[in-house]
Order: structure tokens, then C-alpha cells, then sequence
């Protein structure tokens, strides 16, 4: 099999979206919707034993901020430390075979073999190839130059990352 050769810019919005989709992998999301859930219930018993007041309605947009995570400082995080990391405004030249993953920039040059990862993350705009907590290559979609390589980089994927390619919106 032809090794599969990627070469792109970073770009914020594509560490962004891989944040929240890595995000929505893990225990910690079912955790803030939970949270979510009883500030709403908490909300509905104070206006049920106080009355309404600024303080007791102010349960229902926190509980509404919660649900779709926006009370969390990563996404300003993620934008201070992308802007201040050199390896990102570097273009990545990538080439993944079955021997293993080159990675080349204008800084560093590295071999990693496919065990280095242990499950991928994809959707429609991103792929994750995850190798620890919140640890993960981005490899945008937008790179692949047809719908044959982006297949046969799965198939690559498929064959030697151990966790199974999980697909989500």
C-alpha cells in the first residue's frame, strides 16, 4: 500500500473543534449535563420556596451554560497556547504508512510507529489520533486530496490503531 502523505497549516478553529469533540468523548461531559440538570432543579426549588428574584432565576442560565459547556476556560486556553506554540504556525508534511507515521516541519523530524496511539476520534471535520488524556494529533479533513486517500488513511488507521474508529456528528 502507497503510504498516505498530508501536508497543511494548523488552523485554531480545527483545535478548537477538537477539543470539543474529544470533549464529548469523555466521562467528564455526561458529568456537566448532569450538573446542568440539577441546576435547573435547583433553580425550579428555590422559585418554588422563595419567589422569583435575580438570584433564584439565575439557576436557569447558568444551567443552560453548563449544558453546552460554556462555562469551561479551555476554549481560552486552547487559543492563548496555539497562538504562543511555534510547532503550529508550522506546515506539517505527514506521511502514514504501514511502517509507521513520519512527521516532518521545519523544526523537527520524527518517526512514530502506530502503537504510539491507542483509539481515534473522527467527525466531519476532524480526525483525532489520541495517545493519552486530552493528547492527540489533529489531522484536519479538509487536507485529504480525495475521498480514496481519506480511505485509505482509515484503512491504515483501521489496521493499527487498537481502539475502533468512532464516528460522531
Amino acid at each position: 500500500m502507497n503510504p498516505v502523505i498530508l501536508e497543511f497549516d494548523n488552523r485554531l478553529a480545527e483545535h478548537l473543534a477538537a477539543d470539543r469533540l474529544y470533549y464529548r468523548s469523555t466521562f467528564w461531559s455526561k458529568v456537566d449535563k448532569g450538573v446542568a440538570i440539577l441546576l435547573l432543579l435547583f433553580g425550579v426549588l428555590l422559585i418554588s420556596l422563595i419567589g422569583l428574584s435575580w438570584w433564584t432565576v439565575a439557576c436557569f442560565p447558568l444551567a443552560l451554560l453548563e449544558w453546552f459547556n460554556l462555562l469551561s476556560f479551555r476554549t481560552l486556553q486552547i487559543r492563548f497556547f496555539f497562538k504562543r506554540n511555534p510547532k503550529f504556525l508550522e506546515k506539517y508534511h505527514l506521511s502514514f504508512s504501514d511502517s509507521g507515521i513520519h512527521f516532518k516541519t521545519s523544526s523537527l523530524e520524527s518517526k512514530l510507529a502506530w502503537s504510539h496511539y491507542t483509539h481515534v476520534l473522527e467527525n466531519k471535520r476532524i480526525l483525532l489520533l489520541i495517545y493519552g488524556p486530552r493528547m492527540y494529533t489533529v489531522i484536519p479533513t479538509r487536507v485529504f486530496s480525495s475521498a480514496e486517500q481519506h480511505e485509505q488513511f482509515l484503512s491504515l488507521v483501521r489496521k493499527h490503531v487498537p481502539g475502533s474508529l468512532s464516528t460522531t456528528a
